[in-house]
């Protein structure tokens, strides 16, 4: 018996976007930081992510269903690589400015995406809006928390590190 192409897809985004956590220990780092005041409600930003992981995901079968062309299927788990790539590299660097590069590349490559997949599926390119929407949003949330935090990523430390600092001496 064949697997149906809808649990293909989604067994393909749960390995890509399990491949691609950070390590408990890096988290800690990100946790860590000093975040804009403005972002009080930092519950919601799971939330965001369930729902464009839904949509990404609703988006990706709705085009194979419409195009039966496994192509498509790819592209969309490059982009989704490239959407989980930004905590990923930011935690593993231990340097927020580095994950900012992948926001952008990620948006612009959501964009052509949700242009490309538009003929084929209309209704596909319009489960893209959510990414589309939020990327943006979560690089704003990294640019500030840049100048919150410019002290301790610049020395790798975090605000509860107790070990002794390094000498700049030779």
């Amino acid at each position: 018996m064949p697997v149906p192409p809808w649990s293909l897809i989604l067994i393909a985004m749960l390995v890509v976007t399990q491949a691609m956590n950070p390590t408990e220990r890096d988290f800690i780092w990100f946790r860590s930081l000093q975040r804009p005041g403005w972002l009080s409600l930092q519950i919601w930003l799971p939330a965001a992510w369930f729902v464009i992981n839904i949509t990404f995901y609703l988006s990706a079968l709705r085009c194979w269903e419409r195009s039966r062309n496994w192509s498509w299927v790819v592209a969309y788990m490059i982009l989704l690589i490239l959407l989980r790539s930004h905590p990923y590299v930011i935690c593993r660097m231990r340097s927020l400015p580095s994950g900012l590069l992948f926001w952008l590349i990620s948006w612009i490559a959501n964009l052509v995406l949700a242009m490309l997949v538009r003929p084929i599926a209309p209704t596909a390119s319009l489960l893209l809006l959510p990414a589309l929407l939020w990327t943006p949003v979560e690089a704003v949330i990294t640019y500030q928390m840049i100048g919150l935090n410019s002290k301790q990523s610049r020395s790798d430390r975090g605000p509860d590190d107790r070990r002794p600092a390094r000498s700049r001496r030779l």
